[in-house]
Order: C-alpha cells, then structure tokens, then sequence
C-alpha cells in the first residue's frame, strides 16, 4: 500500500505545481486611449485614435476619411471650455462656434459639431453619437473633409467631461 502513496504524493504534488503555475497573474497590456476614463485622468481625449475610429467608421459607410485639422481642434477645445464654464452642453450658436471659425481664420462651405457631456471615454462618445440621429448624421457628412476633437474636464461638475467634435468642409 505503501508503494501507491508515493506516486500518488508525487502526483498531487507535480499538480499542484502545475496548477500553480497556471493561475499566475498576467499583466494586461496598456489601456487604448479610445477606453481611457478621461473622468478619472482628467487628460484630454487622443485625437488620432479618435480619427481612425470615426474614418473607420465612415470608411464602412462607404465615405473618404477625414483628415485632423489643428484649427478645428482649437475651435472644439473653446466649445467644449464654453459647455464646461457653463456646466451644460450647449448648441453650436450658444458656444458661438460660427464666430470662433470666422475669427480663427477657418474658412469653410459647411460645417457641423456634435456637442455633448458626460461620456467618461471616447468609445462612450462615439457609440453615444452614433444612437442618436442628429450626431450620426453628422459623422457620416459626406461633404466634410476635416475634423477637430476636444475635451474639457471639469471634477466635481454634474457632467465632468464635455465635448466638442467638429467637422467641416474648407473653401
């Protein structure tokens, strides 16, 4: 009898050693900034993983990409500081989005902007976005062909992060 217990030790022992060496804790790899809780960074949102999200998405809808236009993206970041001073989203015409175009020296033939707030990351805009008629509408313009994106981070507020997307059409 004794002779069985040996290697039956011996079994227990090389599985649970086995087991063990299973049930170590990998580490997972970096956070996608598109997942990235910009509620809890306070960081602003990645522009270029934002753009190959949205041109994916339109790309699958059969339009051309957009391309980051830095002056757009300084529109968006006063629109989205505008909503964040108030504490609310706010319309185009409320942020004056028209006027800080004109005044930034952004010529366009159109443009249109999805305001929002409370989207604690990208992927939560976007998806949010993509629901709600108007938004979608509006990442899917096929007369756009450039696109500025931005945050603003405000702890403590009701909303936390507003955002501002806006494209356009340049003459």
């Amino acid at each position: 009898m004794r002779r069985f217990l040996m290697p039956i030790a011996s079994l227990v022992g090389l599985s649970l050693g086995f087991l063990a060496g299973c049930s170590s804790v990998h580490e997972a790899g970096p956070t996608p900034p598109f997942y990235e809780r910009l509620d809890l960074t306070g960081r602003q949102v990645d522009g270029p993983s934002s753009l190959g999200m949205i041109n994916q998405y339109r790309g699958n809808n059969g339009l051309r990409p957009l391309s980051f236009s830095p002056v757009l993206e300084q529109v968006a970041k006063l629109a989205a500081s505008r909503m964040a001073s108030e504490g609310k989203v706010l319309s185009a015409d409320e942020v004056h989005l028209a006027e800080s175009l004109t005044q930034s020296g952004y010529r366009y033939k159109t443009y249109v902007a999805n305001l929002s707030a409370g989207y604690r990351t990208f992927a939560e805009a976007f998806s949010g976005w993509r629901e709600l008629k108007e938004n979608n509408a509006h990442m899917l313009d096929g007369r756009t062909t450039q696109i500025g994106l931005a945050t603003a981070f405000v702890p403590g507020s009701k909303y936390q992060v507003y955002w501002a997307l806006v494209l356009a059409e340049p003459m």
